[in-house]
């Protein structure tokens, strides 16, 4: 009996079984794949992880920094390393320890040298500005003392006298007295916030001090771990290479290499080129405003270079060279106006000729194959978008999507144009 009402059972399941098998053969192929089987929900994934593998290295970024700066100077010295290790040493890891040496000896330790020259002199330059613009200040509240007027001559300059008579002949004396007399009635109203505001000062001057320090060992910190993945990175350059290889699918390989070897043209012929070019004229900048008497010529040397990264920008500084010698305090040909206004601009003319035809034509050549217009606005956007690391990216980053629009974008978008192809994106 028992039997009978199991098999009876059984006849009614298989029923209710093949109703169930044939709805979900009816069903769309969509409704029986897993939430992850999903194209777009896995490319939404493969974006959210891509986006967390950048949100990660940031958080780690201690880390990663050094690493990625090791990968782009590894890239960046491979042509010199082979050429060391073709032309004077046998082996990959000899080649290396000499580009290191070589570079730290050529282009570190001098860079240290003139930073902190420069920083001494930025210091100095400050402290006498300082100490020149309170002398004026306290010859203006005094304008009847003669024998002030001439200490801001003898002290502070010709010029800075200068400044100070046309300030004194502008203005009237009750006008300063009036105006004095409103500073000291602010002060001993606010007496008591001054004091606070000048203890928390104190305060944070102290601890600037020990942020200060304690940036100075991160950087050291940065500079090892740099040197030690370079090294690393360097003698394994070829398993490095081959790992990114193995990145690209076998389908598109032939077009990724074609682009890769493109863009590693522009790339290389850019940073390569331009960071050489920037390091020359680094030099040149910092001898020539140091031979005209620009105060402070170690540090504005090296920006105003740093500037002349983006086409025609270093003309910024014509008008700071200008005024630094213009108050600054020199006899003979260097305190004449002709000096201080006409050898800013011809020292400017002859790093911008010296840039145009000499070092951009030996070094860089037309690598990115962009006009100046394009370069100007790629660089502008980049500063405006990163900062200065969106300023040395922005040209290279600029020349790759010109080439993948030439080569990728633009005659896909043809074909679909003419009828050829259903869609304008070249992405399959």
């Amino acid at each position: 009996m028992a039997d009978d009402q199991q098999a009876q059972t059984s006849e009614d399941a298989a029923p209710a079984d093949a109703s169930q098998n044939d709805v979900l053969a009816d069903a769309p192929a969509w409704s029986r794949l897993h939430l992850w089987q999903i194209q777009p929900i896995r490319d939404v994934r493969l974006g959210l992880c891509v986006i967390g593998l950048f949100w990660l290295g940031h958080r780690v970024s201690i880390v990663t920094v050094p690493l990625l700066l090791a990968v782009l100077f590894a890239y960046l010295f491979e042509p010199v390393i082979k050429w060391v290790e073709a032309k004077t040493v046998r082996g990959r890891r000899p080649a290396v320890i000499v580009v290191m040496l070589g570079a730290i000896l050529l282009v570190v330790l001098p860079s240290i040298g003139g930073a902190t020259y420069g920083a001494a002199q930025l210091v100095g330059f400050v402290l006498d500005t300082a100490d020149r613009t309170r002398l004026v200040y306290e010859s203006v509240q005094s304008p009847d003392d003669e024998a002030l007027a001439e200490r801001v001559v003898d002290e502070a300059g010709q010029r800075w006298g200068g400044l100070r008579d046309w300030i004194v002949e502008r203005g009237e004396e009750h006008t300063y007295d009036e105006a004095f007399e409103v500073v000291q009635r602010w002060l001993a109203a606010n007496a008591d916030q001054i004091a606070g505001a000048t203890a928390r000062a104190g305060r944070d001057a102290i601890g600037a001090t020990l942020g200060g320090l304690a940036t100075f060992a991160g950087i050291g910190f940065t500079i090892f771990l740099t040197l030690f993945f370079f090294f690393f990175v360097s003698t394994g350059w070829a398993s490095v290479r081959q790992f990114g290889g193995s990145l690209v699918p076998d389908r598109h390989s032939e077009l990724v290499t074609d682009l890769a070897v493109k863009f590693d043209r522009v790339i290389s012929g850019f940073v390569r080129g331009r960071l050489t070019i920037a390091f020359v004229q680094g030099v040149f900048f910092s001898l020539a405003y140091f031979a005209i008497g620009v105060p402070a010529a170690f540090v504005l040397g090296p920006a105003v270079a740093v500037l002349s990264i983006v086409p025609y920008l270093a003309i910024v500084g014509i008008p700071i060279s200008i005024a630094l010698l213009w108050f600054e305090s020199y006899t003979g040909v260097r305190g004449t106006w002709w000096w201080a206004v006409f050898a800013p601009i011809v020292i400017y003319n002859i790093g911008q000729a010296l840039d145009d035809y000499v070092l951009t034509p030996m070094i860089q050549g037309k690598q990115t194959g962009l006009d100046t217009p394009v370069i100007l606005f790629a660089t502008l956007a980049g500063g405006a978008l990163f900062g200065f690391f969106g300023l040395l990216i922005a040209i290279p980053i600029a020349a790759c999507v010109k080439i993948l629009i030439q080569e990728v974008f633009w005659p896909r978008f043809r074909e679909w144009a003419e009828g050829r192809s259903s869609d304008p994106l070249p992405i399959d």
